[in-house]
C-alpha cells in the first residue's frame, strides 16, 4: 500500500462546505489546524502534534476547539509544534487567556500534564514520527515567518508549501529530492487579483505557472490548495484554459492523496 495522506481542509478562507488548510498524517501527526473538527471529529482525540506552517488564522483555528471539545477524553497532551516565532505569535495573540484560554497552564483531567505543549523547530532539520515517517520544515515566502513541510514515509515524500509568493524554496526542495513525487502548493486568488496577491504574498494561476517552468522535474504531480472560495470558479478556469507543461490539479476537502 503506497502511503498516503488526508486533505482536511483544502481552501484560504472559511464558508459552508469550505475548509481552510489542515493535512492529516496519521492518527497522531496533521500539518496545520484549519480543518481538523469538521472532517476527523471524535477521531481528533488521538492527535498528539499539530505541525504549523505559521501563525495566521486559519492555519491555526482548530487548535483551540480542539481541547474545548475533547478536553475530558483526553489523556495526553496536545503539542503545538513549528517555528519559533510561529509559537510565540500563537502564545502571544491566540491562546493568552484574552482570546482564549491558555491550556498551557491547565492540566489534563485526571492528570498533571499540561493541556497543551509547545514545541519550537528548526528549519530543515529531520524529526522523525516513526520508524518509517519522518518530517522537516523549510523555509517559505509569506508576510510572516513560515514554513513548508516535507513529510516521507518509506522513502517516498509529498511537500506542502502552505502560503507563500516565491516558490524558489519550493522548486529547489523538488528538484533535489528524487523522493518526492507530489507537490501541494497554495494559489489563492485569481490572476486579476495579481496585486492583493503580491502584497498579501500569496500565488495566482499566472504568478505559479511562470515560477513552474523553473521547476527541471517533469515527474511530480503538483496539487494546487488555498483557494479563496469566492475566486475558485475563475482559478479553475484559468487553470484549465492555461496548463503550461505541468499539469495542475485542484484539491477539495477530505479528498485522499497516495504518493
Amino acid at each position: 500500500m503506497k502511503p498516503y495522506i488526508k486533505v482536511l481542509g483544502a481552501y484560504g478562507t472559511r464558508a459552508k462546505g469550505f475548509g481552510t488548510s489542515s493535512f492529516y498524517l496519521n492518527k497522531h501527526n496533521v500539518i496545520d489546524a484549519g480543518n481538523i473538527l469538521n472532517t476527523l471529529e471524535h477521531e481528533s482525540t488521538k492527535l498528539n502534534n499539530i505541525w504549523i506552517t505559521h501563525s495566521h488564522l486559519d492555519h491555526i483555528v482548530d487548535i483551540a476547539y480542539i481541547i474545548d471539545n475533547y478536553y475530558l477524553q483526553r489523556d495526553t497532551p496536545l503539542h503545538i509544534i513549528g517555528l519559533p516565532q510561529t509559537i510565540k505569535a500563537i502564545r502571544k495573540h491566540f491562546l493568552n487567556d484574552i482570546i482564549w484560554p491558555d491550556f498551557s497552564k491547565i492540566p489534563l483531567h485526571n492528570s498533571k500534564k499540561m493541556s497543551v505543549i509547545y514545541k519550537e523547530i528548526k528549519l530543515n532539520k529531520e524529526y522523525r514520527l516513526s520508524k518509517d515517517e519522518t518530517i522537516r520544515a523549510y523555509k517559505t515566502d509569506h508576510t510572516v515567518e513560515s514554513c513548508g513541510y516535507i513529510y516521507t514515509k518509506k522513502d517516498r515524500s509529498i511537500l506542502i508549501t502552505a502560503d507563500t509568493f516565491s516558490l524558489d524554496s519550493t522548486i529547489k526542495e523538488i528538484d533535489k529530492d528524487k523522493k518526492i513525487s507530489k507537490a501541494i502548493i497554495e494559489c489563492s486568488f485569481s490572476s486579476d487579483m495579481k496585486t492583493l496577491a503580491k502584497e498579501s504574498k500569496h500565488l495566482t494561476p499566472n504568478y505559479l505557472q511562470r515560477q513552474l517552468k523553473n521547476m527541471q522535474r517533469e515527474d511530480v504531480s503538483i496539487y494546487i490548495n488555498h483557494m479563496k472560495p469566492s475566486f475558485l470558479k475563475k482559478i479553475k478556469k484559468e487553470i484549465s484554459q492555461n496548463k503550461g507543461s505541468k499539469c495542475l490539479n485542484i484539491l477539495k476537502d477530505e479528498e485522499i492523496l497516495n504518493f
